[in-house]
């Protein structure tokens, strides 16, 4: 597999620039404008039909973990949300 061009990674990254920004989170977004990085990361794949269900499918797994993996994301990158103030 080649390395891909700047082109083609800009092309591939677009539609997950979009969907961040259909969540509020922009190149200057601050700490304290968002919740926390599971919820994002959530969020962002389900945008793109990638669910927990589909993630277990792909793999033949019983379990992904999703759920545990969310909350360690939230704890260790967790911002307070000013909407919620």
């Amino acid at each position: 597999m080649s390395v891909p061009s700047n082109v083609e990674i800009q092309h591939q990254m677009t539609p997950v620039i979009t969907a961040l920004e259909k969540h509020g989170i922009s190149f200057n977004t601050t700490e304290t404008e968002f919740i926390g990085l599971g919820y994002l990361v959530e969020a962002t794949l389900q945008q793109f039909g990638i669910t927990e269900e589909r993630f277990q499918l792909w793999f033949n797994l019983t379990g992904c973990n999703c759920a545990k993996r969310k909350k360690w994301m939230n704890k260790l990158f967790s911002w307070s949300n000013n909407k919620h103030k």
